[in-house]
């Protein structure tokens, strides 16, 4: 896994190249072995090396200074991440409930919220306005006596954007089919 990835790096790095390609460089490598790789990679950036990686990983996506995001074959968006990021309409909200899938449920049908995801115990909620929204779901979990451990606004990660942004675009296409 891990060391057999970080080997062959070592014996393409013998050579000095001014670009490497890596396609899914850390695919089924363990978390330690992939932040040391990534570690390795962003030594080598540093240096000067150009590197196009492909990955399915968007935490490692974030990693880097150019993202290229493919859907269905097509480039949709090429862009630095923080302006991939800062492309998704609305604030992201994180909600730590007791019952997700309660919580899910009613989340979901209250006013400004553009869409609800879930990561394990959390619900990653895209609202209009977290000033506005973030008091409104935490009085409507008490409402209807929903426990949770916390509501916060959250950063929206490299993953969300990417959802968002394939959201959005299969929405217009959606809409440019049905006229």
């Amino acid at each position: 896994g891990g060391m057999q990835k970080k080997l062959a790096l070592a014996c393409t790095l013998i050579h000095r190249p001014e670009i490497l390609l890596l396609d899914e460089p850390t695919t089924g490598v363990d978390p330690v072995s992939r932040r040391e790789f990534w570690d390795i990679l962003t030594n080598l950036h540093l240096e000067g090396t150009t590197i196009l990686v492909s990955t399915p990983y968007m935490d490692e996506a974030d990693r880097c200074s150019r993202v290229g995001l493919l859907y269905e074959g097509h480039m949709v968006v090429c862009a630095e991440p923080q302006q991939i990021r800062a492309r998704v309409e609305g604030d992201l909200i994180e909600v730590r409930p007791d019952d997700w899938q309660a919580a899910h449920a009613l989340v979901e049908t209250l006013p400004g919220v553009l869409e609800v995801q879930t990561y394990g115990e959390l619900l990653h909620v895209l609202v209009d306005s977290a000033d506005e929204r973030l008091p409104e779901i935490e009085a409507a979990l008490q409402e209807h006596a929903l426990a949770y451990s916390g509501v916060r606004r959250a950063r929206t990660r490299m993953e969300e954007a990417f959802i968002s942004l394939i959201t959005r675009l299969e929405a217009s296409q959606t809409l440019d089919e049905e006229m």
